[in-house]
């Protein structure tokens, strides 16, 4: 068939008519239209491809071998042409498209999957993809475009010019130890804290400065760290064999404590912790699909860790 951009949607939707209902007459009332019309549309289709497309056949008329074969191609068309209007209504509705989440470890490990997994249940036309890494990584994502927005747990200040960033939660800390740890009963003042070893984040990880920052803001600096270890189920590990104590969010020591694994210190008139922010590039434009992810994260994360919220992206 030569290729002939003049080949309208419209002369192929009457053509298809015309072989749905068996003629011309039929097809002509169906779309509401004069039968030299619908003749017109067939003679410019068969120009355009460049072939006879019926034959007569008795008192009616069927598709010659070519127009069998222009229908197929029709058919296929105008079925695609459906299935795009299908799938722009839906990316217009917020339930089809692509969101990229970039997302600190601890986040990305005990908050951000079920919220995820239930949204795509919800909407199976969602193609999500979470990728966890350290604070600075996830950020750096969002402002470079390689991620739409991030989900991370910090207590940096973020640069307002380069970013668009909310506080969603303020999860707990817990301070844990080892079910037999003889070192420090159910709760601890300060002073008993600083006296502890601890396990850690290494220095200069972004939970490594949330965890200082909030145990400086109840007098315990410069702690006695007896290992340094890259995440918390390494940390709890560790803390189970009594090399320390650690402070770790309660989300990710609920197992643990269910199970009599460690067991949580109380803090003596504290709450400690820490701050959970939704960062995007600032400037950048939501899909309604992304937009309608930003808010099943907002209302999940508040449901688990009520939080105050002064920005929004």
């Amino acid at each position: 068939m030569p290729a002939d951009n003049r080949i309208s949607l419209q002369k192929l939707e009457v053509f298809c008519k015309v072989v749905e209902l068996g003629g011309v007459r039929r097809a002509a009332e169906d779309l509401f239209v004069s039968q030299p019309v619908v003749s017109a549309h067939l003679r410019s289709l068969q120009e355009r491809v460049g072939a006879t497309l019926f034959r007569r056949d008795g008192r009616g008329i069927a598709l010659t071998e070519a127009g069998s074969q222009v229908h197929l191609w029709a058919t296929d068309v105008l079925r695609g042409r459906r299935e795009l209007e299908t799938t722009l209504g839906s990316l217009a509705g917020g339930t089809a498209g692509a969101a990229s989440i970039s997302t600190s470890m601890s986040v990305g490990t005990y908050v951000l999957p079920p919220i995820l997994i239930d949204f795509r249940s919800r909407f199976p036309d969602a193609a999500l993809a979470l990728h966890i890494s350290g604070v600075e990584t996830a950020l750096e994502a969002a402002i470079t475009g390689k991620a739409d927005f991030c989900v991370v747990a910090t207590d940096a200040v973020l640069d307002a010019n380069a970013f668009a960033s909310e506080l969603i939660a303020n999860p707990p800390f817990s301070l844990v130890a080892a079910a037999d740890d003889q070192r420090v009963g159910d709760t601890a003042t300060a002073t008993e804290i600083s006296d502890l070893p601890f396990v850690c984040p290494p220095g200069g990880m972004a939970i490594r400065r949330s965890q200082d920052a909030a145990l400086a803001s109840i007098g315990v600096v410069n702690r006695r760290v007896e290992i340094e270890l890259g995440n918390a189920e390494s940390m709890k590990q560790a803390i189970a064999a009594r090399l320390g104590v650690g402070l770790l969010w309660r989300s990710s020591v609920e197992p643990e404590l269910a199970d009599g694994t460690l067991r949580e210190v109380r803090i003596a008139g504290a709450d400690l912790r820490d701050k959970l922010f939704l960062v995007g590039r600032r400037g950048k434009r939501y899909s309604p699909l992304q937009t309608r992810l930003v808010e099943s994260i907002r209302h999940a994360v508040a449901a688990r860790f009520p939080a105050e919220s002064d920005s929004r992206i």
